[in-house]
């Protein structure tokens, strides 16, 4: 992919100043912040995890860990704000000394700051007074230009942070080295599956039921489960979502079922690179065990931005490949595999023509797609129904009367279940056909009656008129 040229100098310096991502605690703990809309940060929302310590005169404990993480990540959110807002105030509670000077410098310039993910931090030294942190960290990052990125690269920063009046700020830190990202290998095969999807609440479940959902894609005769994920989490939810995940695929490793991403976001920029990369976590684990990931993103993507997601995925996981969901123009725009179009198709039911659709019927439609399809990637629904949607699994845990259809070894639908299920769900038609025709004909009986009533007395009158006369 070829590259823009490089940024100018205030540029330079504004991307290097937010690489550093320093701030402070404004917020208490778990509360959010006014400012930035983020909770607290002291878990690594799936965007950090801390190397082993080299040692020193003092260790961290979990607490200090958690504030020195929070301060560290906020940074990147809060230079953002004050270069959106305008409002430099904030800035005092995040940096100081020279640093703060450069945080200014970079909000008036405009600059948004750099999109940063994997943080990967090694403590170096920590005081014996407990208010002075020395640590290196690598994490990739991407910086933002408008309508794409100027740069893609991978750096190593030297921090040193200071606690004061409850709060860390940056004290120090200096670049290391900062190595662009490889450019992403051309567009190879991707993943075939006979999947089902989870819903969107999937990781609210506890790990014994995630157990049971994916046992039940191979009770399913399937081989896939499609877990989504939901525009930008919060990072409130990034600790529970990391253990969820984690949870799936321990099990899915177990059962050799495989896993899918499948990321919903209203479109792919810069800022959505890091819900992404939330999603794969700050370490290497998820990333080999996932089958793939499959982007949904609300309208076409522009094609280099795409090239920008593929490179920095490729670069943390050389064998993961990105699909995009779409009418079949993904592998046109680059990407790996395409989801959702003729050759990956969805089941979708079709309630034609009264909007109506039971469960005859639907099995009937489900097996006939299935034997549509005998081969190649399918979607086949999801695991947990909704009112307008029916599912494999009851709340319960237990199969419902359409996950039967799936088993291929059991005998398809024939005639008979195709007219059931159409009377199951033409009846309530049929039936008010029969009563509005029998309505109609008892209303033109008695308007028939009426009319010969009305003949036989005319007549009668008029002889009797003739008589007296």
């Amino acid at each position: 992919m070829t590259r823009p040229a490089a940024p100018r100098l205030p540029v330079l310096l504004a991307a290097l100043l937010t690489a550093a991502l320093l701030g402070g605690c404004r917020s208490a703990q778990g509360a959010l912040d006014a400012s930035t809309g983020a909770g607290s940060l002291g878990d690594g929302a799936r965007l950090l995890a801390w190397q082993p310590d080299l040692g020193g005169p003092r260790f961290l404990l979990p607490s200090e860990r958690e504030g020195v993480t929070d301060a560290y990540l906020r940074g990147e959110r809060e230079v953002a704000f004050a270069a959106g807002s305008g409002n430099l105030e904030g800035l005092r509670d995040l940096f100081q000394q020279g640093a703060l000077d450069d945080a200014r410098q970079a909000a008036r310039s405009g600059n948004g700051g750099l999109v940063t993910w994997a943080h990967t931090p090694t403590m170096q030294f920590f005081a014996p007074d407990g208010a002075t942190v020395s640590f290196s960290d690598v994490f990739t990052y991407a910086a933002p230009r408008p309508g794409g990125v100027s740069r893609l690269s991978r750096r190593e920063l030297d921090v040193v942070m200071e606690l004061g009046d409850g709060n860390w700020r940056v004290h120090h830190w200096r670049v290391l080295r900062d190595d662009p990202l490889p450019a992403p290998p051309e567009p190879g095969p991707g993943p075939t599956y006979r999947a089902v999807r989870a819903d969107d609440d999937w990781t609210a479940r506890n790990a014994d039921t995630l157990a049971r959902d994916v046992d039940a894609v191979q009770e399913l005769n399937l081989d896939t489960l499609i877990l989504p994920v939901v525009g930008d989490r919060s990072a409130g939810n990034a600790a529970r979502y990391g253990a969820a995940l984690d949870a799936v695929l321990t099990r899915a490793a177990a059962r050799r079922v495989q896993v899918l991403l499948d990321l919903r976001v209203a479109q792919l920029d810069v800022a959505g690179l890091r819900t992404l990369h939330a999603a794969l976590g700050a370490d290497k684990r998820d990333g080999p065990r996932l089958a793939g990931i499959i982007l949904s993103p609300g309208r076409t993507p522009d094609p280099e931005m795409l090239g920008v997601w593929r490179q920095s995925v490729r670069a943390r996981f050389a064998q993961l490949p990105l699909g995009l969901r779409g009418k079949g123009n993904g592998a046109g725009l680059g990407a790996d595999f395409v989801a959702g179009d003729t050759q990956a198709p969805v089941f979708r039911e079709v309630r034609r023509p009264l909007g109506r659709l039971g469960a005859a019927r639907r099995g009937w439609q489900l097996r006939a797609f299935l034997r549509a399809h005998p081969r190649g990637s399918v979607e086949v629904g999801v695991l947990y129904g909704r009112p307008d949607r029916a599912g494999f699994l009851t709340p319960d845990g237990s199969f419902t009367p359409l996950a039967r259809w799936t088993d291929p070894q059991r005998p398809a639908p024939g005639l008979l279940a195709w007219l059931l299920g159409w009377a199951a769900d033409l009846w309530p038609a049929l039936a008010g056909a029969l009563l509005g025709a029998a309505l109609l004909r008892a209303w033109q009986g008695r308007k028939g009656q009426g009319r010969t009533g009305q003949g036989r007395n005319g007549p009668d009158q008029s002889s009797q008129d003739q008589a007296q006369e």
